[in-house]
């Protein structure tokens, strides 16, 4: 029966992978046995509404799922661990790769010196344990609120029907583990956007005797910072009304739409107008660097960072755009074929 394959499978991806195959195979063989007891107790009733009846009684795909996991005295649950794992991964990798551009850069022209690589690498631990606590505090609110706000609320429940589950292999389906990533990728980035940038963006410089942080973002990033905000604060918005309706609809695929274009014109500011990285050497010398190590760091800076990072944007930019329109296509001609 169609209906009862589309709750067995809402059921079980609303599960950790361990208990996928055996609950899977459990509840379908009770729901099987069930319809088919029904049936033999009432052979002209319509075999729809038999399956309709049954899963009713069984409840919401969700609440079901959430009744074969212990009690949620934790705040990061079983079924969002995987989510939680590779989103601190992916942004312990974010991490180190500006540690180590950082650390890179810092060195200058010429051949690598140790002494001076020795002397960066033990300058930045203090910063990227600090980071790396504060990515974790921030992650872990972020899936415990995820986890207490993003479940089916009793209203819904109560007029849940079966005939409402999505198909199988329902193209407006929503990935739970790839949205909560997703949220928590906006929710840090919005953190250190607007409050850690200038300690996670630069390098530790070693010139001689000299060294320490220097901070690489220009004005041309604190300007377009309302505009980064606002796409971030709508993106997760958009992210949890997803989450909460449980699957992609005409609405939401526009406003999605609506964020990409904000987020290409983000990226096209960046791209195209004022430079993104530039050492400001008059913080240099204020900070306690002689005027010549910061004139040179500045000039260094303009002519060998500034440039790969403007065509990594200009990259960025055209890429979203094509992003852009196969989103509008899809929309387009996804609806044009379900009508």
């Amino acid at each position: 029966m169609d209906l009862i394959d589309r709750y067995v499978h809402e059921v079980s991806i609303s599960l950790p992978r361990k208990l996928r195959k055996d609950v899977s195979a459990e509840l379908r063989s009770t729901l099987e046995e069930t319809f088919e007891a029904r049936q033999d107790r009432n052979p002209t009733e319509d075999a729809e509404d038999v399956a309709v009846a049954i899963l009713k009684d069984f409840g919401p795909p969700a609440e079901l799922a959430a009744s074969y996991q212990p009690e949620a005295r934790y705040l990061v649950g079983p079924g969002l661990y995987p989510a939680f794992r590779t989103t601190v991964r992916v942004c312990l990798m974010i991490l180190v790769g500006l540690i180590a551009l950082g650390v890179l850069t810092g060195l200058g022209p010429g051949p690598m010196q140790l002494k001076p690589l020795f002397a960066s690498l033990v300058e930045s631990f203090d910063s990227f344990v600090t980071a790396f606590l504060t990515l974790i505090g921030l992650v872990v609110l972020v899936f415990a609120v995820v986890e207490r706000t993003s479940g089916t609320s009793k209203a819904s429940a109560r007029t849940w029907d079966p005939r409402s589950l999505p198909r199988v292999d329902d193209s407006d389906r929503v990935s739970r583990v790839g949205m909560v990533i997703k949220i928590a990728l906006m929710t840090l980035l919005f953190y250190w956007a607007n409050f850690g940038s200038h300690d996670l963006i630069g390098s530790y410089l070693s010139v001689g005797e000299e060294s320490g942080w220097v901070p690489f973002l220009g004005s041309a990033v604190r300007d377009n910072l309302g505009l980064l905000n606002l796409i971030l604060v709508l993106e997760i918005t958009l992210c949890f009304w997803v989450l909460r309706k449980g699957r992609w609809q005409a609405l939401t695929r526009w406003l999605n739409l609506g964020t990409t274009l904000l987020f290409a014109l983000l990226v096209f500011r960046l791209a195209f107008g004022p430079i993104v990285i530039e050492v400001d050497p008059q913080w240099m010398i204020q900070n306690g660097w002689s005027a010549e190590t910061a004139t040179w760091y500045a000039e260094f800076a303009r002519e060998t960072v500034s440039p790969a990072v403007s065509i990594a944007l200009k990259v960025g930019f055209f890429g979203t755009c094509i992003g852009a329109a196969a989103q509008f296509m899809g929309i387009v001609f996804g609806r044009r074929s379900s009508s």
